[in-house]
Formats: C-alpha cells, sequence, structure tokens
C-alpha cells in the first residue's frame, strides 16, 4: 500500500510539473487597420510578441496568406517572459477598395499551435477612372457615338495629363483639363464611329500622366456595329 502511494504521488508530481512547464504565445495587438493606402505604396509595421510561459517558445513558421506580404520574425525561439516581433512588409500594387490580409504562426503553444495576425484597410487609387472600360453596345455603322470617362486625382500631389491616345482610326478622345489639382476631376469625351467593313469594334485608350505610381491607365473600349 505505501509502495503504490509513493508511486501515485510521484505521477501526481510528474503530471502538475509537465502540466506547467510550457510556452505560452501572447500577442498584444492580433489585427492592425491600416486605414488608407494609395495604391503602389509599401505597408511596413512590427507585430509584437511575448513568451508568457516556462519554457522556450519556437516560432515554427510565419506564413503569409499571399506573396504580396513578406513576414520575418525577429528570433525563432522566445525564451520565458522575453519578447520578440514579427515585421510585416505589404505591397498594395494589385489591389483596390478594401483588403484583409492574414499571416498564420506556428508555434509550439500548445493552446496556440497556429495564431492568425491580420491587416486590414482601403487601398485607393492615386489616378481613379470611371467605367474602367466602355462598353458601347450596338452601333450603327457610319453614326458617331460619344461617351464620357472620368479622371480623378486621389493622390497629394498634383497631376498632369499628358496625353490620350486610341489605338484604332475608329476611336478619338478629347480632354480640355489636363492639369488636376488634389481631388479635381477631368472628363475625356470618347467618340466611336465604326466604319461599314468593321464586323466588331475593339480597341483601347491610352492615358499617360506624370504619376509615378500610375503613369499609364488602359481603357478598353468594345462594341458591336449593325448595319
Amino acid at each position: 500500500m505505501k509502495k503504490l502511494s509513493l508511486l501515485t504521488i510521484c505521477l501526481v508530481l510528474l503530471f502538475f510539473t509537465t502540466a506547467h512547464t510550457s510556452s505560452q504565445l501572447v500577442v498584444p495587438e492580433s489585427n492592425f487597420n491600416f486605414g488608407t493606402l494609395v495604391q503602389g505604396e509599401k505597408l511596413h509595421h512590427t507585430f509584437s510578441i511575448k513568451n508568457n510561459g516556462d519554457s522556450p517558445l519556437s516560432i515554427l513558421r510565419v506564413v503569409p496568406s499571399c506573396g504580396c506580404t513578406a513576414a520575418n520574425v525577429s528570433s525563432p525561439v522566445i525564451q520565458p517572459g522575453k519578447s520578440g516581433e514579427i515585421k510585416i512588409v505589404f505591397d498594395s500594387t494589385n489591389f483596390t477598395g478594401k483588403v484583409t490580409k492574414n499571416i498564420a504562426i506556428e508555434t509550439n503553444d500548445p493552446k496556440a499551435s497556429t495564431y492568425t495576425l491580420s491587416l486590414n484597410g482601403t487601398i485607393t487609387e492615386e489616378v481613379q477612372i470611371t467605367p474602367r472600360q466602355l462598353n458601347l453596345g450596338q452601333i450603327k455603322a457610319g453614326n458617331s457615338t460619344r461617351s464620357n470617362v472620368t479622371l480623378i486625382n486621389r493622390g497629394s500631389r498634383s497631376l498632369k495629363i499628358i496625353s490620350v491616345k486610341a489605338q484604332i482610326p475608329q476611336i478619338t478622345a478629347e480632354i480640355k483639363k489636363q492639369q488636376l489639382k488634389p481631388g479635381e476631376s477631368a472628363t475625356i469625351e470618347i467618340t466611336v464611329t465604326p466604319k461599314a467593313t468593321d464586323r466588331i469594334l475593339s480597341g483601347y485608350l491610352t492615358i499617360t500622366t506624370d504619376s509615378p505610381k500610375k503613369g499609364e491607365i488602359v481603357i478598353p473600349v468594345y462594341g458591336s456595329p449593325t448595319r
């Protein structure tokens, strides 16, 4: 009976020793709202992490949700009571509107083997075009159809529209205002005149600006000529 009691005590002590020896990941801020970012800018942000456990915390992997986001951890092992950092770089070049990007952290914390960090906010275009493409529907051959495209300067500096060129002679474009202050807009007047021999109408406009982030904008223009 004494042997059994001694064995039981040892097992209980071993259980409590094991149970209370583990790493513990703590993230003070797991979600970062970056507000508004102009398309093409890179966001740099640092997430703080801490080990509140009593054994070393191992950061096994840091996996961003897409190739637009890079992540680096300051140290793969964080000692008990110590802190570390995960530095994030997000490239907004290919995004517009509201975005959310996640970064998964894989650790040896038994209660947080996978932990998710997130970035969210809104990407605005420095040069905003409405509409992004022109579908003119059916157009009678030999007749002219007119449409407008609006260009808005969403950046923080003045914008110069250098040129507006059409790829095919059936499309012409005219713009009267070529210097835009932040927040100002300009209208591009587009005239489309299909030839009698056109079975389909498909071309594009190229708008060239002095924007370092969006120097060239292409707008598809298409329609169906009828006789």
